[in-house]
């Protein structure tokens, strides 16, 4: 019986073509892949910056919230002493950056203030009667899904207001121990 076969130069153009055509599909998809726009991480939703001056404690806390978001200007409107001097330092220390370093930082800062920040106040001390106060506390936000809580002390003293009341500035900060593993974001903002 004789058995039917293509021949062999029908079977290798056949073949060919098959070839042929499933690099051209492949290299049709690489080319649209590469132009389809490039999803990128979304940001973190930042909060805005609230500052409270009206209590000692609310002071410290929206200190400690504009220091962690590099926020200087409105770190400065609440300080006094040796917290406005600190800022002064943190500032001219961020600008010597180089422009490689500051976006790297800036990626950092960002997420930072993304954080919503905690602030658990463990004690108060008065040092001074209706003048000066020592606060000690832990402050607590989650950074890219990672726990961040640092002790710190904060010293705080009441001041006239400009609206003839009176008001509470951060006279000194001191950030303490870290209680957690430091997220590796924290490690490039110098925290």
């Amino acid at each position: 019986m004789k058995r039917d076969r293509l021949p062999t130069p029908i079977v290798l153009a056949a073949s060919s073509s098959m070839i042929v055509i499933g690099v051209l599909a492949w290299m049709v998809a690489r080319d649209r892949a590469e132009q389809a726009p490039v999803e990128t991480a979304q940001r973190p939703q930042v909060a805005e910056l609230h500052i409270d001056d009206r209590t000692p404690e609310a002071v410290a806390e929206s200190f400690y919230d504009a220091w962690r978001r590099r926020e200087w200007e409105a770190a400065e409107r609440i300080a006094v002493g040796d917290a406005r001097a600190r800022v002064h330092e943190k500032r001219a220390r961020d600008a010597q950056l180089d422009a490689q370093e500051r976006e790297m930082a800036r990626e950092a800062w960002l997420a930072l203030a993304g954080a919503p920040l905690t602030m658990f106040f463990q004690q108060s001390d008065t040092l001074e009667p209706d003048q000066r106060i020592a606060l000690r506390g832990i402050a607590g936000y989650d950074v890219m899904s990672q726990p961040y809580r640092r002790e710190v002390e904060f010293e705080v003293v009441r001041v006239a207001g400009s609206d003839g009341g009176e008001r509470w500035r951060v006279e000194r900060m001191v950030p303490g121990r870290v209680l957690t593993d430091v997220p590796d974001l924290l490690k490039l903002a110098d925290e």
